[in-house]
């Protein structure tokens, strides 16, 4: 149990926002040796991930206990902390299947290459399957904790942070298997961050030059929520008529928090304003569905929008209506309707381009449809007001460079409280603003319509890891010795 509890530590400790990401290359190699108690592998594989979301998802506390409950005023903070653990309950879950396989399998299967194959491919699917569904999410998974490691994350053009996760268990299920010391990490570690080194030496510059603007308003919910919508027209306007200069301007989602400004008076000055100076900002937009929409603005024009695919489960939309009816109270200000639109806009002057909100950036799916739709690159609008630990702004953004690299794209992410910036298609953050500050500043981006591996064909490798799932358990199944002749 030790080893299990000690072995979660590390890993949260590795993940964005904490510690050091190298720790992930060696923080399950306890994590394996308390699996050798096969009687409660499915237990302990629980317990590991239980704690793994506990701690690096802590930012989430506030939000459920204070922040919401203080805002909707629907549940009280115990509830609110009640959910937290069920939300860790409910991702830890999937993992109980890692621990039966593995309790099962791992000492039917000769050799240590198969075996080490077959944990890797068999972990690696489960991270899969826990992002997909309507409650998909992909937080906190293994391969988050390398996102600054921009040599060895080129690897997900090919194969997507699922690939990177199966690395990282087979690294650490060989030091497991070899007998770990002190020397071997250290050894195993010097050559993983030399590859690093030599691969970043060889990416090309950096030359981006088409600029743009990002604004960073740093509102706490409660006053962007106050505000009435001329206190916000009012403070949009001096931005744009202040001595910024004609690019393109982008504001974070929900400007407008609760009103969908078209055919207003709000949206004739932004019209007006948008006449030298295109704008994207969010605001919801109600027909006959709601939906939480990214609105681009050019010569005077509306130019149309995009609406959010990726929804937030509770939040935004009730997940599986008759198993979590009861959850309703943790419905924001409406519950949307999905968009259906893999938009990209054309505007004047600037490459083509897709637009993201929020919580998509946890998701590949949306950043490669837009590529593949001929986006040259990609706009992420967030509000991550809600959050008062920059943890949560630092896993956040990390996301966008994963996206980054599996299209080949420059990504813009801009949120209201931060983390906003630029980073270049080869995963490094080219300029960023730190969270919790009121700024807007010129950054530069490249147009680029390379297509990856991992942008044509998504998410391939998981198919090969559910054939070493199924034919290594066949091919490299131990025998069992025969009696001959009363002799073995």
């Amino acid at each position: 149990m030790i080893f299990i509890v000690i072995s979660a530590i590390l890993t949260s400790l590795s993940m964005p926002g904490f510690l050091w990401g190298g720790l992930i290359w060696f923080s399950l190699i306890l994590f394996f040796k308390g699996l050798e108690n096969k009687r409660f592998t499915f237990i302990y594989s629980f317990l590991f991930h239980f704690i793994l979301y506990f701690i690096s998802l802590y930012w989430v506390i506030p939000v459920l206990t204070s922040n919401l409950p203080d805002f909707f005023g629907r549940f009280s903070p115990f509830t609110g902390f009640l959910v937290f653990l069920l939300l860790c309950t409910i991702e830890a879950l999937p993992f109980t299947v890692f621990g039966i396989f593995y309790g099962y399998f791992i000492d039917k299967i000769k050799g240590f290459l198969p075996k080490a194959f077959f944990v890797s491919s068999i972990y690696s699917i489960i991270e899969f399957l826990r992002g997909i569904g309507e409650m998909g999410f992909t937080g906190i998974r293994l391969s988050d904790a390398l996102y600054k490691e921009v040599g060895i994350i080129q690897i997900v053009s090919l194969v997507g942070t699922i690939g990177l996760t199966f690395l990282v268990v087979f690294v650490n299920f060989t030091l497991y298997y070899k007998k770990i010391s002190i020397s071997k990490i250290i050894i195993t570690l010097s050559m993983i961050y030399l590859f690093n080194w030599l691969i970043i030496s060889v990416l090309p510059t950096n030359s981006a030059n088409t600029p743009l603007v990002i604004v960073q308003t740093n509102m706490e919910q409660k006053v962007k929520y106050s505000k009435d919508e001329t206190e916000i027209l009012n403070y949009f306007t001096n931005i744009l008529t202040s001595n910024t200069p004609n690019y393109l301007h982008i504001f974070p989602e929900a400007v407008f928090p609760d009103k969908d400004i078209r055919n207003s008076y709000i949206e004739e000055k932004i019209k007006m304003l948008s006449i030298k100076k295109p704008i994207i900002l969010g605001f919801p937009t109600f027909n006959d569905n709601s939906k939480n929409s990214a609105a681009v603005y050019a010569n005077g024009m509306y130019i149309g929008k995009y609406d959010k695919i990726k929804l937030f489960p509770f939040v935004e939309f009730l997940p599986y209506e008759k198993i979590f009816k009861k959850f309703q109270f943790l419905k924001g200000i409406s519950y949307f309707s999905k968009g259906t639109d893999f938009k990209v806009f054309k505007i004047n002057d600037y490459p083509d381009f897709g637009i993201q909100i929020c919580f998509e950036s946890y998701f590949s799916e949306i950043s490669r449809k837009l590529s593949k739709n001929g986006a040259k690159f990609l706009i992420i609008i967030s509000n991550d007001g809600w959050y008062k630990f920059t943890t949560a702004h630092i896993q956040h953004f990390s996301k966008s460079i994963f996206r980054a690299i599996e299209n080949r794209r420059y990504v813009v992410q801009v949120s209201n409280t931060g983390i906003s910036g630029v980073i270049d298609k080869y995963g490094r953050i080219v300029k960023i603003f730190p969270p919790m500050v009121e700024k807007y500043g010129i950054f530069n981006v490249q147009p680029n319509t390379e297509k990856t591996v991992y942008q044509r064909f998504g998410d391939w490798f998981v198919i090969v890891l559910i054939l070493n799932a199924i034919f290594i358990p066949l091919i490299y199944r131990k025998r069992k010795n025969k009696l001959k002749g009363g002799k073995i």
